[in-house]
């Protein structure tokens, strides 16, 4: 059966429904006859085909539809696969093409028809020719829609397959070894959030151990609170000690104050001693000149009175001579003069003993106050000295109160360190009971089993009644429930490949699974036998990724400027050429044959929503027929309506 009938499928299945299934299995039988003809003339053994098909949905078609028939056609399958490496052009015409003729029955409404026959150098031929392809339909006998050929920013992609692995795949691991699980809070697939209770583990025999923990830290806190009151004690104690040491240097200071103060009088009263014995001294030393001048006035007086005799006896003479007329006048007169003189002098001298005699008494009577004031002196000297003694005598004793003051200071700070290094023990004590009661306490907190990290379940190996062990995982985690696609790059194509590219991820074997990621890594190491590389692609979250599946990759390596049509508009042809039909003047559909490129934004296997590339064959603005493209022929007229 020839590519060129398959169109012809629809009237058998709408004569007859049940004939689907032998529809199914007629495309099957000529897909794989075609494979076996160009694996006949390429001369390539088939298990070499690899799984670079840009149109991977014609596998899928093909075996779910040969899925119940025999080993033979799943050989015919490999080789298939092979040539579809080998020839990815003829590839993506076979792809649409069979999807067209699956998905085009439901479509047509009045007329039929078939792609026309191709000669030998691939034209179109000519309407009217022979065989079921050339039947003409007079009238607008075909219903179809159309599209506009575009141009659009096409990227070039590197095909490759790869696995979907954890990015972070955390285990748990139990922190107390040696309990029995009682329960497990969580299954495989399960989203866990940090922290979040995975398993309960038997905390009988921890909690008797926090319980007594906790009784030796009351203890022990107990009798660091009597230690602190002696502490207390001794600072009470070195503070009244410090007390009387200051007191006693206060006393010292109070009396050396004292001794200076007395010292000060001291040499106060031996100034004033000095000052009153000069003062006898002088008044001495006047009573001396004073009994001087005394002898001196009385010998004067002496020797007045011996001149005034002497002068009364001249005068008495010369008035003797004067009455006898011997003398003159004036001569009486003048010894009258010199005895008044020699009785002045008398008088004079006798003055002048009085004075000095009152001068002597005047002395004698300082002398008796100077002596007085002297022994007044001494006495303060005597006293001043005194004090000055007893000054020094309150300094010695201040300064033995204040070495004894001392001594008790240093007793007291002994006391206190003393008193502190029982605290600071009885402390260490606590702290040690309370570290200890804290591990417990963190042993029974390990065994309520948290996730470290947000994530999903990937695998609970945990079962109640297992007893943990240290190195026995209990769980492991998808942190974050972030997975990634680890794909093989040949070192060839490995400089294609740049971090941040885009990657459309698909799935075999879930036609669901249509995914967007992105290049997150590429490793530097190449495999020495494979000569691949892997590279690393971010996926999205998504509820259809598992760990281990194995999915496409088509990772963007560049893009371009190219025209693109709907997928289903291209249909390909029995020499492995694609024509489309493009609407000329009055509805007329005329066969143009077309080169394609790849296949861009197919859903898995479904084609509906696809573009493909057009290399060569049209032109922007081009109205090519889409829906109902499989069921008219060159030459037709066809009835358009909207998509």
């Amino acid at each position: 059966m020839g590519y060129e009938s398959l169109s012809n499928l629809e009237d058998a299945v709408k004569e007859d429904p049940k004939r689907q299934e032998t529809a199914d299995s007629a495309i099957a039988e000529a897909f794989a006859n075609r494979t076996e003809d160009l694996a006949a003339t390429s001369e390539i053994d088939g298990d070499e085909i690899g799984d670079s098909l840009p149109g991977s949905a014609l596998r899928h078609r093909a075996a779910d539809v040969a899925e119940d028939e025999d080993e033979a056609e799943d050989e015919v399958e490999k080789k298939s696969e092979w040539l579809l490496r080998s020839l990815p052009t003829m590839a993506v015409g076979i792809v649409i093409g069979v999807a067209i003729a699956l998905g085009g029955m439901g479509f047509a409404d009045t007329g039929k028809g078939n792609a026309p026959a191709t000669n030998s150098d691939g034209k179109v031929a000519a309407a009217g020719a022979t065989g079921a392809a050339q039947v003409n339909l007079p009238g607008a006998s075909q219903t179809v829609t159309v599209a506009g050929v575009k141009s659009d920013r096409i990227a070039r992609a590197l095909e490759a397959t790869g696995t979907v692995q954890a990015l972070d795949l955390l285990p748990i691991l139990p922190q107390s070894p040696g309990l029995q699980i009682q329960q497990v809070l969580v299954d495989e697939g399960d989203f866990v959030t940090a922290g979040q209770v995975m398993a309960i583990l038997d905390d009988s025999v921890v909690r008797s151990q926090i319980l007594d923990a906790q009784a030796q830290v009351e203890s022990l806190r107990s009798s660091q609170i009597q230690t602190e009151a002696g502490v207390w004690q001794a600072k009470s104690a070195l503070e009244q000690a410090q007390a009387g040491e200051s007191e006693a240097q206060a006393a010292i200071s109070q009396a050396q104050a004292a001794k200076s103060e007395a010292e000060a009088g001291l040499r106060s009263a031996i100034a004033a001693k000095s000052e009153v014995e000069a003062a006898l001294a002088g008044a001495q030393a006047a009573k001396v000149e004073a009994e001087a001048g005394r002898a001196q006035a009385v010998a004067n007086l002496a020797r007045a009175k011996a001149e005034l005799a002497q002068a009364e006896r001249e005068l008495q003479r010369y008035q003797s001579l004067a009455s006898a007329g011997a003398i003159s006048q004036q001569e009486l007169d003048n010894r009258l003069t010199t005895v008044e003189n020699a009785l002045e002098a008398v008088r004079v001298a006798e003055a002048n003993i009085k004075s000095a005699d009152a001068r002597i008494q005047s002395a004698v009577a300082n002398i008796s106050s100077t002596e007085a004031r002297v022994k007044s002196v001494e006495s303060n000297v005597s006293s001043a000295a005194a004090r000055v003694e007893s000054a020094v005598a309150n300094i010695r004793n201040a300064e033995a109160r204040l070495e004894r003051a001392a001594a008790n200071v240093t007793s007291a700070q002994s006391q206190v360190e003393s008193a502190r290094a029982t605290v600071n023990s009885a402390a260490a004590n606590v702290i040690s009971s309370q570290a200890r009661a804290e591990q417990v306490q963190t042993q029974g907190d390990r065994t309520l089993v948290r996730a470290p990290a947000s994530g999903i379940v990937a695998e609970r190996i945990a079962r109640v009644g297992d007893v943990t062990s240290g190195s026995g995982k209990l769980f492991s985690i998808i942190a974050n429930g972030e997975l990634e696609l680890h794909v093989k790059v040949p070192e060839t194509q490995l400089p294609l490949v740049k971090i941040g590219a885009s990657v459309k991820v698909t799935s075999d074997a879930d036609s669901r699974i249509d995914l967007q990621g992105t290049v997150r890594e590429i490793s530097p190491l190449i495999d020495a036998n494979s000569r691949q590389a892997t590279v690393k692609v971010s996926l999205p979250s998504s509820d259809l990724l598992r760990s281990g599946m194995f999915l496409r990759a088509a990772l963007t390596t560049s893009t371009t400027e190219g025209l693109i049509v709907p997928a289903k508009a291209v249909l390909p042809q029995a020499d492995g050429s694609s024509i489309v039909y493009r609407l000329k003047d009055n509805d007329i559909v005329e066969a143009q044959p077309v080169q394609v490129g790849q296949v861009i934004n197919a859903v898995g296997n479904d084609l509906s929503k696809a573009t493909i590339e057009i290399q060569s064959g049209l032109e922007v603005g081009d109205a090519i027929v889409v829906d109902g493209a499989a069921f008219v022929k060159n030459g037709d007229r066809v009835k358009v309506v909207d998509n």
